[in-house]
């Protein structure tokens, strides 16, 4: 994953649907799409404030996976 990335979102431990939805380039319809159907590698949401957040490590995580072609 590239640095530059990585640093955008220094500081954030929790990153919301938007930011998620960006890094994955996909829009937070087709996000919670793909969530649904297990097309994708996501973290679990979890729940902060009434709001759907993913944890920064995890979602980089996932992010890894895809961009070293573990998924067909």
């Amino acid at each position: 994953m590239n640095n530059s990335i990585r640093t955008e979102f220094d500081g954030y431990f929790f990153l919301n649907i938007n930011q998620v939805s960006r890094l994955y380039n996909f829009s937070p319809k087709t996000l919670k799409r793909r969530e649904e159907d297990g097309s994708i590698p996501l973290p679990p949401r979890i729940m902060m404030g009434g709001k759907p957040m993913y944890r920064k490590d995890q979602t980089f995580e996932c992010l890894e996976l895809l961009c070293n072609g573990a998924i067909e």
